[in-house]
């Protein structure tokens, strides 16, 4: 049983960003979009601390992302068992849908928001789910 007060952080991976969310209660927000530059962990890092994140989703999607996704996420495994004083649980979740998701919703938005980066909205849309199916009140 997972508890809803447990904040969780998902992250939706990409070579040039990552996108991020992180649970309020029993909802999904997005959070931010960084860079996927050598500053991504220490972000990721100082978001846990200030959030005092107890579970970190990482979306996983198909074909040769999915294998980037998961050096990626050893990475980030291997940064939080080798300093982070919190140590929040790492697991993945399918985001395959997540982004195409997105995509159908922002149809109705105006046209400079549809343009927009979306990594967030995505971690955000995939959290959800997981809240939907994992939190029980």
């Amino acid at each position: 049983m997972n508890n809803p007060e447990d904040t969780i952080l998902a992250i939706d991976f990409g070579t040039v960003r990552i996108g991020l969310a992180i649970s309020r209660f029993i909802l999904a927000e997005p959070l931010e979009i960084i860079s996927n530059d050598d500053s991504k962990f220490l972000k990721i890092k100082e978001i846990c601390i200030a959030e005092d994140v107890k579970r970190i989703i990482v979306g996983m999607s198909e074909n040769e992302m999915a294998k980037k996704t998961e050096v990626f996420a050893d990475e980030l495994r291997d940064e939080i068992k080798s300093d982070w004083e919190n140590k929040p649980e790492l697991e993945y979740m399918d985001e395959t849908l997540s982004s195409h998701s997105i995509h159908e919703k922002m149809k109705f938005a105006k046209k400079s928001k549809r343009s927009a980066d979306i990594d967030h909205l995505a971690a955000a849309e995939f959290l959800q789910e997981w809240l939907d199916e994992n939190i029980k009140e």
